[in-house]
C-alpha cells in the first residue's frame, strides 16, 4: 500500500515540475509554486480475513521531507446493510480496523473519514469483483525484451465465468543473506587496561538471516479484449542473474487482485504518469481523479482510491544454478572483499578497532610461540553477522 502512496506524491511532483518546466526558462529557486494542501487516502479492502488499513495524510512542498500523516481522523468503512467496521490510529496516518472482517460477495462498501477539524470525506461504493485463483507461478530462464538473460516470474489465471477482467498484482520477495566472513567465533574484551579479550563462541544465529522486499511498481493486466477471461504466460517480475536476491536461495509471494474497470483505470493512469519519461511528455497530466470526495464541498480536490478486490496467492522456491547453471554467484551486497578484512596482532589496537569502529572477529590464529598472543582477523560487521542486513528469525513459510 505504502508504494502506491508514494506513486501517487511522484505524480503530483511531477505534475508540478513539469509545467515549471514548460514554462520556465530563467533560473529559478527550487521550491513549491502554488502549493494546494491536499488530502491523500489509501485503502484496499480484500475477501482476507484480516486487519484492514487506511493511509491518510497530506500533500508536502518539495522542500519539506515527506509527506505529512494525518492524525486524529474518525474512519470507518461501511457496508450496503450499514454495518460499521471501525477504524483506530495505530501509528500517525496509518488507521487498522478494530477486528478483523473480510468483504463478502453480493456486497458493497464504502470508505467514511471525517478528519479532525471535522471535514468529512467518503468513497464512492465498491462491490466485491469475482475471485480468480492463481492456476499457476513459474519460473523460466528467459532473454528480455533489452537481450538481458535471467530469470522471468509468470502467472497462468483462468475465470471460466468470464466475470474477471481487470488484475493487479504486487510480490514480496524473500531471499537468505549469508555473510561470506561468517566465523562461529566472536571476541569479548576482557580488560582495556591492561589490554585483555577472550575468544569465545558466538551466542545466537548470525549466518544465516532472511531479508523480505516488497515490489514498488503497479503491475497491470486485463483480459477484457480476449475471447476467454485467460491470463497466459503473463510475467509479474524479472530477475537479473546478477541480483543479489539470487545469491542464495529465494523465494517469490506473488498476489493477484482482481479488481474493478474503475480501479483498473485509475492505476493504469497512476502508472502511466508516474513514469519519469512522462516529466518531459508534451501533454502534462492534469488531476487523476479516484473515488474518494468530499461531502462538504465536492470540488475539493482529493488524492487517492478506496477499491475492494478478491485475492489470490501462491508462492514458489528458485534455486539460480537449476535454471542458469553456468551462471556466476551474484556479489554480496556489501563490499566483502579481501580489502574488508583487517590483521591486527596487537591485542590494545584490536580493543580500539571493536570499539571505535564496531568489528567483528572472524578469525584467530595463535602464536606458536605465545599462546596469549596471536593474529586476530576483524571485519566489518554485515560481513560477519547476517542480521545486520536482514533477519535471523526463519519464516513459517521457508523451505530448504
Amino acid at each position: 500500500m505504502i508504494m502506491i502512496v508514494k506513486k501517487i506524491y511522484r505524480l503530483y511532483i511531477l505534475i508540478g515540475v513539469g509545467l515549471l518546466c514548460n514554462n520556465c526558462v530563467d533560473e529559478f529557486e527550487f521550491g513549491t509554486q502554488n502549493f494546494e494542501d491536499i488530502l491523500v487516502v489509501e485503502s484496499t479492502v480484500t475477501d482476507e480475513l484480516k486487519f484492514h488499513e487506511v493511509l491518510i495524510s497530506r500533500t508536502f512542498r518539495l522542500e519539506n521531507d515527506g509527506p505529512l500523516p494525518e492524525s486524529g481522523a474518525t474512519v470507518s468503512v461501511v457496508d450496503d446493510q450499514q454495518v460499521v467496521y471501525a477504524f483506530n490510529e495505530a501509528e500517525p496516518g496509518k488507521y487498522v480496523s478494530v477486528n478483523m472482517f473480510e468483504a463478502e460477495a453480493g456486497r458493497s462498501y464504502q470508505l467514511r473519514i471525517t478528519t479532525n477539524d471535522g471535514v468529512s470525506y467518503s468513497s464512492r461504493s465498491a462491490a466485491l469483483p469475482q475471485k480468480t485463483q492463481i492456476d499457476d507461478l513459474y519460473a523460466e530462464r528467459i532473454i528480455n525484451d533489452d537481450g538481458v538473460e535471467g530469470i522471468g516470474i509468470f502467472v497462468d489465471s483462468f475465470d471460466p465465468t468470464g466475470n474477471a477482467s481487470f488484475y493487479r498484482y504486487t510480490f514480496d520477495e524473500t531471499y537468505q543473506v549469508i555473510p561470506p566472513f561468517w566465523a562461529p567465533i566472536d571476541l569479548e574484551i576482557i580488560s582495556d587496561n591492561p589490554p585483555e579479550v577472550a575468544i569465545v563462541p558466538r551466542e545466537r544465529e548470525e549466518r544465516t538471516c532472511y531479508k523480505t522486499e516488497s515490489s514498488n511498481n503497479i503491475i497491470l493486466t486485463t483480459t477484457n479484449n480476449l475471447t476467454e477471461n485467460r491470463i497466459d504466460r503473463f510475467m509479474v517480475h524479472f530477475i537479473e542473474p546478477d541480483n543479489v536476491v539470487l545469491r542464495d536461495r529465494y523465494s517469490i509471494l506473488v498476489r493477484q487482485f482482481v479488481q474493478s474497470a474503475e480501479a483498473q483505470e485509475f492505476y493504469s493512469t497512476l502508472k502511466d504518469f508516474s513514469d519519469s519519461e512522462s516529466l518531459f511528455s508534451q501533454v502534462q497530466p492534469g488531476f487523476i481523479n479516484g473515488n474518494i470526495f468530499s461531502v462538504d464541498t465536492p470540488n475539493e480536490n482529493v488524492l487517492g482510491f478506496f477499491e475492494v478486490v478478491s485475492v489470490s496467492s501462491d508462492r514458489i522456491f528458485i534455486n539460480r544454478r537449476d535454471l542458469i547453471p553456468n551462471t556466476v554467484r551474484p556479489e554480496f551486497e556489501a563490499n566483502c572483499t579481501e580489502g574488508s578484512l583487517f590483521v591486527e596482532t596487537n591485542v590494545g589496537i584490536v580493543i580500539d578497532l571493536v570499539r571505535r569502529r564496531g568489528l567483528r572477529l572472524v578469525a584467530f590464529e595463535p602464536s606458536l610461540t605465545d599462546p596469549n598472543r596471536g593474529e586476530y582477523t576483524l571485519t566489518i560487521p554485515v560481513c560477519t553477522d547476517c542480521t545486520v542486513s536482514g533477519t535471523n528469525i526463519r519464516p513459517d513459510f521457508w523451505e530448504d
